[in-house]
C-alpha cells in the first residue's frame, strides 16, 4: 500500500506569494461567472413563463368580451 502512495505524485505543489494571489482572484472570477450565467438563465425562465401567463390572461379577457352580447 505504500508503493502505491510513493508512485503518485502531488498534483501541483503550493502557489506562493503572486501565484497563490491570482490563482485565488481567479478562482473567484470564475465562481462570479457561473453564479452570473445561473442567475441570467433563471432570470431568462422566470421572464417566460411570466411573459406565457401575461398572453394566456390576454387571450381569455379578449375571448370572454367577444363572447359578450353588443
Amino acid at each position: 500500500m505504500s508503493d502505491d502512495n510513493k508512485k503518485q505524485r502531488p498534483d501541483e505543489p503550493p502557489k506562493r506569494g503572486d501565484a497563490a494571489w491570482r490563482a485565488h482572484r481567479d478562482a473567484i472570477a470564475s465562481r462570479n461567472e457561473q453564479a452570473s450565467r445561473l442567475a441570467r438563465a433563471r432570470r431568462h425562465e422566470k421572464d417566460s413563463r411570466l411573459r406565457a401567463q401575461q398572453m394566456e390572461a390576454e387571450l381569455r379577457e379578449r375571448a370572454s368580451l367577444a363572447q359578450r352580447p353588443s
